[in-house]
């Protein structure tokens, strides 16, 4: 009997501290360096650095606003672009704008640009008044539409679309009237890509949704997929896929437990240099 009891103490106590470990990992945000070479064709820009931010999940939130801002503030941001997934609760109105109210304190040069993703939807019709609240900060909200931006003779169309997972894309109307320039797409579920076809132009897509897989268990995308690409081991990261750029960050935030093991939060810093 002790025996046994003592191997059930040691089970706890390996538990415990797997646990804390997946606790502690979360209030740790690593900042990852993304460089990517693009076609010159509008002009000689030396390089665009673009921070991007995923997955800020309020409800399961660790890293303080103003530590992410400053991380931001470090790389020398161009722009930010936000890629879905702030809160599925509207009670975390104040905490979401607390973080915003950060970033716009770092005044890139381009301006702060965001996407929904299927939290954000878990609003309902709310989602119209976060929206306005966003946008009378100063910040682009892109529903299925574009803008771009002009530097040095050239162009970057900022090219939002509205989440796949939940149904709410339209990438007809997300490309419509689109010009030449250099085609940068936002849209919170990487699976997107899948159905985007060959006169989409897109050369970076930026993602989130999947976390990295949070805490990592083996086989557990096979059990909850979240889509094809996470079949294909494609779920966190710079991937290439049907010929377009699919960049996928691990997020800052969590979903379900504050937990992550495996992996940890993410702020990342792209760099696209002209060719």
């Amino acid at each position: 009997m002790l025996t046994i009891l003592t191997v059930l103490l040691l089970i706890a106590v390996l538990i415990s501290a797997v646990l804390g470990y997946a606790h502690w990992n979360t209030f740790r945000p690593v900042v990852r360096e993304v460089e990517m070479t693009m076609d010159a064709r509008l002009g000689d820009r030396g390089e665009l650095r673009i921070v991007q931010l995923s997955d800020l999940h309020m409800e399961r939130q660790s890293i303080k606003p103003e530590l992410m801002a400053k991380i931001i503030a470090d790389s020398n941001a161009d722009l930010i672009v936000m890629t879905g997934d702030y809160l599925d609760n509207y009670d975390n109105l104040d905490k979401f704008m607390l973080y915003l109210d950060e970033l716009k304190k770092v005044e890139p040069q381009h301006g702060i640009w965001l996407v929904w993703g299927n939290h954000d939807h878990y609003l309902g019709e709310r989602i119209e008044e976060l929206a306005e609240l966003i946008t009378a900060k100063g910040i682009r909200v892109l529903a299925n539409e574009w803008d771009c931006i002009e530097f040095d003779n050239q162009r970057l169309n900022i090219i939002g679309i509205d989440d796949f997972c939940l149904g709410k894309s339209d990438i007809a109307r997300s490309f419509d009237g689109v010009q030449d320039g250099w085609n940068l797409v936002l849209s919170h579920d990487p699976n997107i890509v899948l159905h985007l076809e060959e006169h989409h132009k897109v050369d970076l897509l930026l993602s989130g949704h999947l976390h990295g897989g949070q805490f990592k268990v083996p086989g557990a995308f096979k059990l909850f997929p979240m889509g094809e690409l996470p079949k294909h081991n494609v779920v966190s990261g710079l991937h290439i896929v049907n010929g377009k750029n699919v960049y996928i960050s691990d997020g800052m935030g969590q979903a379900a437990f504050n937990l992550r093991l495996g992996t940890r939060p993410e702020i990342t810093v792209h760099t696209l240099r002209a060719a």
